[in-house]
């Protein structure tokens, strides 16, 4: 009994630990959206009449920026999810819907280094899902798997469902990892640095957040 109730009492500390982080990441959220309109909004006039070598430096601050407000978003996106404060709206879908979707966003960023998006879901994969849910998942394995590729390669997304469950592959003709490597790519905060990817900004949360919403699901996530 006794051990039931400390089993508790551990469980309620947590879900408030969580809670704390959310209302706290919110506040800082918000308290720094305004500053970072602000600077861009500076940048972007001075990029209209600098020189072309400065303009290159306020190009890079400007996509700097931009990983800091992705970093923000990743970090609500986490915290929302973990705290029980994000409102879903499960209702039933084709997940070929959102795939797609996902495909067709990041299809410009592809077609720049001539990368091959190919969606395989010959059958509708019908689930009961929160869409944004779900486009969450697509974002994060679609926008790596072109990030990480090579010029000229292929991201290929296979849909298929068996019995109750619906499998998610993104598969993708990239740079590789190390076993070590990839037995720590669901963490937090974990971002594979080398020579390959050090001109790729991100936060490091996206698959960790992946992880948490397939295991809302009764899932789970592999590389």
């Amino acid at each position: 009994a006794g051990q039931v109730i400390l089993s508790r009492q551990a469980r309620k500390l947590a879900q408030e630990k969580r809670q704390v982080r959310f209302q706290f990441i919110s506040v800082l959220a918000h308290e720094l959206k305004a500053p970072l309109n602000a600077i861009e909004g500076y940048l972007r006039i001075l990029q209209a009449d600098e020189p072309p070598e400065r303009r290159q430096m306020l190009d890079r601050s400007l996509i700097r920026l931009e990983g800091m407000r992705k970093l923000i978003f990743d970090l609500l996106d986490l915290t929302r999810i973990e705290s029980g404060q994000k409102q879903r709206n499960l209702t039933g879908l084709d997940v070929r819907t959102v795939a797609q979707a996902a495909v067709d966003l990041f299809m410009p960023e592809a077609s720049e280094r001539d990368i091959t998006m190919v969606l395989e879901a010959p059958a509708p994969v019908e689930m009961v899902a929160d869409p944004g849910e779900l486009e969450i998942i697509f974002n994060n394995l679609v926008s790596n798997a072109v990030k990480y590729n090579r010029d000229g390669g292929t991201v290929t997304v296979t849909l298929s469902r068996e019995d109750d469950v619906v499998r998610i592959s993104v598969h993708d003709t990239g740079i590789g990892m190390a076993p070590e490597e990839s037995a720590k790519l669901f963490d937090e905060f974990v971002r594979i640095k080398n020579e390959d990817t050090f001109k790729v900004i991100g936060s490091g949360l996206g698959l960790s957040t992946v992880r948490k919403l397939a295991q809302l699901y009764g899932g789970d996530v592999s590389v």
